[in-house]
């Protein structure tokens, strides 16, 4: 009997610490520097977590589309825009989010202006842009528009109503520079023409505008908006061999947006035509990709877009490896191969 009541008071006095204890409840805090600054824009995050049962684990979401699991990481935004970054923190228990921290990624806004006259009909502007940028143009009457980025043509058409944007983004790597030219002309009369370049831009850049200002801070959006205006987004993708001199056309339906994104293993050619018009040509060099993204809620800009890639090699044996992909306010209606 005695050993009985032994056996139960040394089980009780194990057992009752762990009856009685009751965990701190899993709290956890959150903070981000710096909040603010130019594009492209790197901040340290620090999460921390205290009670709880059992291990935490930490996972961060950088409200851009990428996450991570670290407990304290850093995050690059590479594009300007307003992003709300959380932490979400677990144990043996369940978890809980951190308040939010509103980061913004700012970047700057270029705008030129002039009149185009028959003693002075040319204009243009280059300098060198860092990571993602936006190309605008206006004019009160019809006159000749080209863009070109690292010596090649991104854009040649009418700055009459130059109402779709040209967003790109060539690589993730926030060191990249491109060269960006930007040339107008006039055309059969006198015109008023403004040009808006949105993006880090060289300080050294260049121009025969007469009038141009810099805005600071700009709260735009760079990223690449799939849906365009109209909020309705489609996707598809194709993957595909092209041997050489050989090419391939997909003719789309476009309702007021449309991202193209080509990628392949060797040189190829692009063109992207509207109403039998070019409006980008150029290169996808070998590794690398190519992405451009028209927006526009304009009706005259809507209508049917002809994509075109050609595969032009010196060796008639050889095979390019293309990536095609295809999204917005679009319907794929025809392709063809020659």
């Amino acid at each position: 009997m005695a050993l009985a009541i032994l056996v139960v008071f040394l089980l009780l006095a194990f057992a009752l610490p762990y009856m009685l204890y009751k965990p701190h409840p899993l709290q956890a805090s959150a903070t981000g520097t710096p909040r603010s600054g130019p594009t492209p824009l790197t901040v340290s995050f620090v999460g921390n977590a205290s009670g709880g049962t059992g291990p935490v684990s930490f996972h961060w979401d950088f409200g851009d589309g990428t996450s991570s699991s670290e407990e304290s990481p850093s995050h690059t935004y590479r594009f300007p825009g307003t992003y709300n970054a959380t932490l979400a923190v677990s144990d043996l228990r369940g978890g809980l989010v951190s308040p939010a921290i509103q980061i913004n990624s700012t970047t700057t806004r270029f705008d030129f202006r002039d009149n185009l006259t028959t003693a002075n009909p040319d204009r243009f502007l280059r300098g060198i842009v860092r990571s993602a940028f936006i190309v605008e143009g206006r004019g009160n009457v019809s006159t000749y528009c080209s863009v070109h980025v690292n010596n090649f043509s991104v854009y040649q058409g009418d700055c009459t109503s130059f109402s779709y944007m040209y967003k790109v983004k060539r690589s993730a790597d926030t060191e990249t520079r491109f060269d960006v030219n930007i040339s107008v002309r006039r055309n059969a009369t006198d015109s008023n023409v403004s040009m808006t370049l949105t993006g880090e831009l060289s300080s050294t850049y260049q121009t025969t505008f007469g009038v141009h200002s810099v805005t600071v801070g700009v709260a735009l959006d760079g990223r690449l908006d799939a849906a365009g205006p109209v909020g309705v987004a489609s996707h598809v993708a194709y993957q595909f061999n092209l041997t050489a001199g050989s090419s391939i056309t997909y003719t789309v339906e476009v309702d007021g947006g449309l991202l193209v994104n080509i990628s392949a293993n060797a040189t190829i050619t692009h063109k992207i035509e509207q109403r039998a018009t070019t409006i980008i040509q150029g290169d996808c060099r070998s590794a690398s990709a190519f992405t451009w993204v028209q927006q526009s809620d304009v009706p005259s800009l809507k209508g049917k877009v002809n994509v075109t890639l050609t595969y032009i090699a010196s060796n008639p044996g050889s095979v390019a490896h293309v990536s095609l992909e295809l999204s917005g306010s679009i319907q794929v209606v025809a392709s063809r191969t020659q």
